[in-house]
Parts: structure tokens; C-alpha cells; sequence
């Protein structure tokens, strides 16, 4: 077959100029491209342009289709779940640790996109957006696709504040990572990131030695509360928790599973480290089994809520945005959802126990998935 070059220059010369197949043969022997003045050569070429072209249109017709679907699919979640807006990738489930994480990466090209249409809107809008970013793969898959250029208008905040000193058992990415590759990539423009440090949590393994399971989980969660209670009486770190609560207008907010599958757990830890951020607090005792028990399913920036939506004080294990407030926790989040403010998660399949109870929950209106899981809500 023919370049797609040339048969377009055939098809342009025969039915745009109007020229002969005489002329065409004369133009292209002329010009080297034929060896002969042969008008079957041409009507051969004629014939090739003819089919490429008519390939072409059922391609573009199909792409088309699919965009139509992807749209209809958009618009149906956000009628559905009241959402503000949807962002479906062409998609399926994914069968492996290394399908989700290629998944991972295209939901971070959506998302990123998304996000910057949002933000230059505001920025022509003369709109100041003040970001709260949370940790995990999925959310540095976000911000590491955000294009380069300088973002006035935008501002970057922790989403929680978490101490943790060299883990063995973790490799989780962590809210201040997040924020500050966000603000790298958008000019790090001074004054424009905002979070705290905190220690990390102190108290010995030995301690908890000959303990049974469930008594060690509530003694370490009874130290880890304490802690949090005393970093955020200081005075240096209640004034970031006060300020992120005060200031924050939009969020990009990680969705977590509370205890993985059996299937996931199979994939292996660098899989797991996707989708729940609890082996942050394994290591130090807290143990998933129990908080199971407890009603906890999944965790929406480090905020954990059972099947119905709801947190408990009990489960805020790290120092966070409206603490001594009535909008700690969950509430922190399904606050700005009421107020209409953006509060971004991208989740798909993999984290469908943690993401049925958000969405229908309202603790979140803009969602990136997949077209695999967007059919699953829409059904479910």
C-alpha cells in the first residue's frame, strides 16, 4: 500500500483539483514518484485512497463513539451520586499488580488534566484555590503528571500531618511529599505550601510484649491519641491545623481500603502500599483485624469511616485539619462537599469497599475511575 502521504495528495489532486488521471500520471512521472505515464498506476492509487479513507472515518466514527460513551457515562455518575463532576478513563478491571499500577498512571494523566483546567478557570476568574493534598501512589502518579508552569493562584496544604521516623514495613508516600511535588511543578512560587512537622510516635515494642492482640491495639491506640491531642495543643502546629481548616477550598483527597483482600494481599506489599494506607500504623500495633471489627472499612485521607460514612474519634490516628472542631475527621471533608468545593478522589475497582460507602456518603463530588467501575456504580 501506498504512503497515507500520497494517497492523500492523489485524492486532493483527483476530487479537489479536478484533475484527470492523465495529469496525475504527467505530475507524478514528472516528479519521479511514478516510472511510467500509466493511468492504471493511478486509478490503482485512486482505489487505495478510496478505502484508506473510508478506514480512517470508521476509526475517527469509533474513537467518536467511545468519547460519546465515556461522556454519557461521566454525566450519569454525576446525576446519580450529585456529584460536580466525573472524569471516566477507558479502562477495565484491572487482574494483576502490574495492570493497576499502568491504571494508576493513566488515572494520574486524567487527573492531573482535570486539575489544571480547574485551576486555570480560577486563575482567569482572579479565584485563589487553597489545595489540600493527601499521600499515596495514586495521588504522586497525580501530581508528577501536572504540566510545569507557574500557578499564581494556587496554594498547597498537608493534608495530615504524620510523624513517623525510618519504617521498615512502609513505603507509603505522605501528604507533605505530595504537596510539595504539586507546588514544585507550579512554579514554587514562596508561601505557596503549607504544612507541619510532627515527631515520631514514642513508645517501645517491649512495652507490648505478652500482651493479647486486642488489648495491645487498644493500648497503642490510646498512646497514638495522646500524642496527636499533644502535637496539636502546640502552639506552632494547632496554628497549621487552624490555618489548613480555615483556608482549604479544594482537595485532593486519597481513598483507602482499611484490611486488603486476600487476592490483593497475594499481589504483594508494593500493591497493598496502593490501596490502603493502614500499614502506616500496622508496624506500630495498631492491628486491621481489630479495626475491622470495629466497622472500620476504608479511609478517605487518612480519615477512617465504617459502611455508612461515618468516623469516629477513635480512629483518628494522625493530627488533622479541625481538630477541636466539630469538622474533624471525615466531617472535615463532607463539610467542604456541602459547601460545593471540590473535594477530587480517583478510585476505581480495586478500592470498591471503601469507595461505595464514600460516594453514596457524599464525602467526596469529583471522581476519576474508570469506565469498568463507573458501569459497577451505575448498576449497583
Amino acid at each position: 500500500m501506498a504512503s497515507k502521504e500520497l494517497l492523500l495528495r492523489i485524492a486532493r489532486m483527483s476530487h479537489a483539483s479536478l484533475l484527470t488521471n492523465e495529469e496525475i500520471a504527467e505530475k507524478l512521472f514528472a516528479e519521479k514518484i511514478l516510472t511510467s505515464r500509466n493511468t492504471k498506476r493511478v486509478r490503482e492509487l485512486i482505489d487505495e485512497a478510496v478505502v484508506y479513507l473510508l478506514t480512517e472515518h470508521e476509526t475517527f466514527e469509533a474513537a467518536e463513539r467511545g468519547e460519546k460513551h465515556l461522556r454519557l457515562l461521566e454525566s450519569r455518575l454525576c446525576k446519580k451520586f450529585g456529584l460536580l463532576d466525573a472524569r471516566v478513563h477507558p479502562a477495565g478491571e484491572p487482574h494483576s499488580a502490574a495492570e493497576y499500577a499502568g491504571l494508576l498512571k493513566r488515572y494520574g494523566r486524567t487527573a492531573a488534566a482535570y486539575f489544571d483546567e480547574i485551576s486555570s478557570t480560577a486563575e482567569d476568574n482572579g479565584e485563589q484555590l487553597h489545595v489540600a493534598v493527601s499521600g499515596g501512589q495514586t495521588i504522586l502518579d497525580m501530581v508528577s503528571h501536572l504540566a510545569e508552569r507557574r500557578r499564581p493562584n494556587v496554594h498547597y496544604y498537608s493534608a495530615a500531618l504524620i510523624g513517623r521516623g525510618g519504617e521498615r514495613a512502609s513505603v507509603h508516600i505522605g501528604p507533605e511529599t505530595n504537596a510539595s511535588v504539586a507546588w514544585s511543578r507550579s512554579g514554587r512560587i514562596p508561601q505557596h505550601l503549607f504544612y507541619g512537622t510532627v515527631p515520631p510516635y514514642d513508645f517501645k515494642g517491649e512495652d507490648r510484649k505478652g500482651i493479647p492482640k486486642k488489648q495491645i491495639h487498644n493500648w497503642v491506640r490510646g498512646e497514638i491519641l495522646k500524642q496527636v491531642k499533644g502535637f496539636a495543643a502546640t502552639e506552632a502546629i494547632g496554628t497549621v491545623l487552624k490555618l489548613t481548616f480555615q483556608n482549604v477550598n479544594m482537595a485532593i483527597a486519597g481513598l483507602g481500603l482499611v484490611r486488603p483482600s486476600t487476592i490483593d494481599a497475594d499481589y504483594g506489599t508494593s500493591h497493598v502500599e496502593r490501596i490502603t494506607m493502614t500499614n502506616l500504623l500496622k508496624p506500630l500495633g495498631i492491628d486491621l483485624d481489630c479495626l475491622a471489627e470495629e466497622g472500620a472499612c476504608g479511609e478517605i485521607s487518612y480519615c477512617m469511616f465504617d459502611r455508612k460514612g461515618r468516623g469516629n474519634p477513635r480512629w483518628n490516628f494522625f493530627a488533622m485539619p479541625g481538630e477541636g472542631t466539630p469538622y474533624s475527621g471525615v466531617e472535615f471533608y463532607r463539610r467542604l462537599v456541602d459547601q460545593g468545593k471540590r473535594v477530587i478522589v480517583i478510585a476505581g475497582a480495586r478500592k470498591w469497599d471503601a469507595l461505595v460507602p464514600a460516594i453514596n456518603a457524599r464525602l467526596f463530588n469529583v471522581l476519576i475511575t474508570d469506565a469498568h467501575t463507573a458501569h459497577r456504580l451505575l448498576i449497583g
